[in-house]
């Protein structure tokens, strides 16, 4: 199952939408819909009001929350920074797992066949799940559910958030993928959904802009979050301000004459956005941002993003940080801060420890650090701001390329010594790179080349389509007899068909790693 690092933050207001979601699952068994879909903008609170179900708080106001609770049998948390939580192998394997655990009271004989049944097992293997996904999560999940006897007396519910996230360089939601296999969690619950039992119902979150997921999924119950035309949406707005000055004495030692104006103002210029409000309140307690300057902050997340950052970064500081921020961006998995380090080393062999030490201080303005101590964007729209020099202009854009280019060469210097999981990460940020005629082609040789022992098991765990082609296309060629292999005298030098690639075979043997870097990510 997924954590999340919103896991146990306090939760402000929103008891109207916990209500809503149990009259929800009171209606199932009694009406055609096969689930609700709770929408909202980007920062609205949809993972929070996920968190707080999964997670539910003490007290007399958490008392819907935990109600949900008892009757929540699976959840999975869609996460842009870690593409693990975003293979569909890995979602189907953990709510079979959860749904063992959960119904073992209510149903003996649904657990005894997830652990026994030839065909219910051979569907769960994860070589079958990358196989065929949809038929894996038909037989291994949904027959099995829609088998038990007698049914379940009271329904249940799977709640799945940020089904349409993806990846910086990922993959998008589609209703139907050309392969015609499920390729993300969201595909594969679009095509499946309509074969849940009565008495499950399945709740989703989906950012409210996504009109693929509103058509998709347009017989679900909508739940929105940020329609500040309902009265209960404003009063959380309000209610959320004066919940922070309640709670927070660094918020309240800036109160003064005025505040109730500045914040009626900051009121206004969230437009429901909770992520926005936290921002703004998050800088007045931290001393980076006066009240009084809140009529100068854009009125929108994009523009508060833009705002802040022109604050906090002047041009040389950003362009110190930007390689980071790159190596950040393009990695499949939160780093820790000496991971990303050891992988701008790779570019800049150097730079010394202080200096990275500084730049570090500084990245820490724009990113935070996890309970497991890795840095990531504080929020996926961040990230998403970052490379849409449409909002962030020129002098904020990153690079997403320019961080698979470094991550790349990093495991490749390390190319012997990789693990399975490390294999699929050199062939996933290969694969991400730029599409290039001539050097596209070399990619297979290149894994080859790097000393990977390209084992059976990562061929067959390799969950990620572009990486398990590179994969596959290096384990063709390591099996190809080459017409090179019997040498003619004077053939010792490497034939190159293009000046590319004579470059890329001139800076790879001068160990030249910060342009060989540039080349790949131009």
């Amino acid at each position: 199952m997924t954590t999340c690092h919103l896991e146990r933050k306090r939760f402000y207001c929103r008891e109207w939408a916990f209500v809503k979601l149990s009259h929800c699952l009171e209606q199932r068994g009694s009406c055609k819909t096969t689930g609700a879909v709770i929408v909202g903008g980007p920062g609205s609170g949809k993972t929070a009001l996920c968190c707080e179900i999964v997670w539910p708080g003490s007290g007399q106001s958490a008392r819907p929350q935990r109600c949900l609770n008892k009757r929540l049998l699976a959840y999975h948390f869609c996460q842009a920074q870690d593409v693990k939580t975003l293979s569909v192998t890995d979602f189907i394997v953990s709510i079979a797992e959860q749904l063992s655990q959960k119904l073992a009271p209510i149903s003996e004989e649904f657990c005894e066949r997830l652990k026994s049944d030839a065909e219910v097992v051979s569907s769960l293997q994860r070589e079958n799940i990358i196989k065929c996904p949809d038929d894996s999560f038909r037989k291994g999940i949904i027959v099995p559910l829609a088998e038990i006897k007698p049914p379940p007396s009271q329904c249940y519910f799977v709640l799945v958030d940020s089904i349409d996230e993806s990846h910086i360089s990922g993959v998008k939601f589609e209703k139907k993928s050309n392969s015609g296999s499920s390729r993300t969690i969201g595909e594969l619950l679009a095509n499946n959904h309509h074969l849940l039992p009565p008495w499950l119902l399945l709740v989703l979150t989906a950012r409210r802009q996504s009109k693929t997921i509103a058509k998709t999924f347009s017989g679900f119950r909508k739940i929105s979050l940020d329609d500040l035309r309902k009265s209960q949406v404003v009063r959380d707005v309000q209610q959320y301000i004066l919940s922070r000055l309640e709670w927070e004495e660094s918020l309240r030692q800036h109160m003064c004459r005025g505040t109730a104006e500045t914040l009626n103002q900051l009121h206004i210029k969230s437009n429901g956005c909770f992520l926005y409000l936290e921002r703004v309140l998050d800088g007045v307690a931290e001393g980076c941002i006066v009240l009084r300057e809140v009529r100068d902050i854009p009125g929108t997340l994009n523009g508060l993003y833009l705002w802040l950052c022109q604050r906090l970064l002047s041009n040389k500081h950003f362009s110190k940080v930007r390689p980071l921020l790159n190596i950040v961006l393009a990695s499949e998995r939160p780093l820790s801060e000496e991971q990303v380090c050891r992988c701008l080393l790779v570019a800049q062999p150097t730079l010394g420890s202080e200096e990275m030490r500084r730049r570090c201080q500084v990245l820490r303005r724009v990113l935070c650090l996890a309970r497991d101590d890795t840095l990531r964007p504080f929020h996926h729209s961040f990230a998403e701001w970052l490379c849409d020099v449409k909002h962030c202009t020129q002098r904020f854009l990153c690079s997403p390329a320019s961080g698979h280019a470094m991550l790349a060469m990093q495991l490749t210097l390390r190319g012997p010594n990789l693990n399975a999981d490390e294999v699929e990460s050199l062939a996933l940020h290969l694969s991400c790179l730029p599409s290039h005629a001539s050097l596209t082609p070399l990619l297979p040789l290149w894994l080859l080349d790097s000393g990977i022992r390209l084992s059976q098991q990562c061929l067959i765990q390799c969950a990620d389509a572009r990486a398990t082609k590179l994969l596959d296309e290096a384990n063709a060629c390591s099996h190809t007899p080459q017409e090179s292999e019997v040498e003619e005298p004077g053939s010792g030098e490497i034939a190159c068909k293009s000046p590319v690639e004579r470059d890329l075979h001139a800076l790879a043997a001068e160990n030249n790693y910060q342009l060989l870097e540039t080349l790949l990510a131009g």
